[in-house]
């Protein structure tokens, strides 16, 4: 699995070496999220703590890192609040909403049980600022939707997903456009409502169960298969 960290850090690396790319987002004032980049060595702890089994999972799927959490950690759905909990050397304790209602279901599942059966990932590994404010890559000009998911294709080819659950109705339609296409080759679920929506007052524990639900109906489906 650590396969991953070297793909992402090599799609990242082309990136930057990518002048239509770099024109395209530099003429709408787009930064690339580069926590990732900046706390590599942290992942790679992530990884080897968490995802060094090969068993089977099921992949979480949100659409992009936003910069208050993994666009800051470089950790799918980790806030560096998230990671202090994980790794007693991580002395930050930036909060990001989604990152805290992903941590509560991790929490309220088990933190080793959830890891050996749950992958967490998003459909471009980097997210995106524009005035300070998140991009989703949806938003970004073409054909640029396209290139930087072409790694997340990539990563789905190293972790087979025995089936791909999406975080909010775009990512299920990116997901479901994907497969029409050919391009992805394993099954998508059915969504979740995004972790950022169901982190506010009284959803908070609805859709916690609804999470916690879903997933361990689909570890005892996995356990069968």
């Amino acid at each position: 699995m650590e396969k991953i960290i070297d793909l992402h850090e090599d799609f990242y690396k082309s990136i930057q070496n990518d002048l239509e790319v770099k024109e395209k987002l530099d003429r709408e004032k787009i930064t690339i999220l580069d926590g990732f980049i900046e706390n590599r060595e942290l992942v790679r702890l992530y990884y080897q703590a968490f995802y060094i089994s090969k068993t089977p999972r099921i992949v979480l799927c949100g659409t992009n890192p936003g910069k208050n959490g993994a666009g800051k950690t470089g950790i799918p759905f980790i806030d560096f609040n998230g990671a202090s909990e994980l790794f007693p050397n991580v002395d930050q304790d930036d909060k990001e909403r989604s990152a805290q209602f992903i941590l509560s279901v991790i929490s309220e599942i088990g933190k080793m049980k959830f890891h050996k059966n749950v992958y967490m990932t998003n459909l471009s590994w980097f997210g995106f600022i524009q005035d300070n404010k998140n991009v989703n890559y949806f938003n970004l000009p073409t054909p640029l939707e396209s290139v930087f998911t072409d790694s997340f294709l990539a990563e789905m080819e190293i972790v087979r997903p025995k089936v791909i659950i999406p975080l909010s109705k775009d990512v299920e339609q990116a997901l479901h456009k994907m497969t029409e296409e050919g391009r992805l080759n394993y099954p998508v679920g059915p969504r979740l409502p995004h972790p950022y929506y169901c982190s506010f007052g009284k959803r908070e524990d609805k859709y916690k169960e609804k999470y916690v639900n879903r997933i361990t109906s689909s570890m005892g489906r996995l356990a069968l298969s």
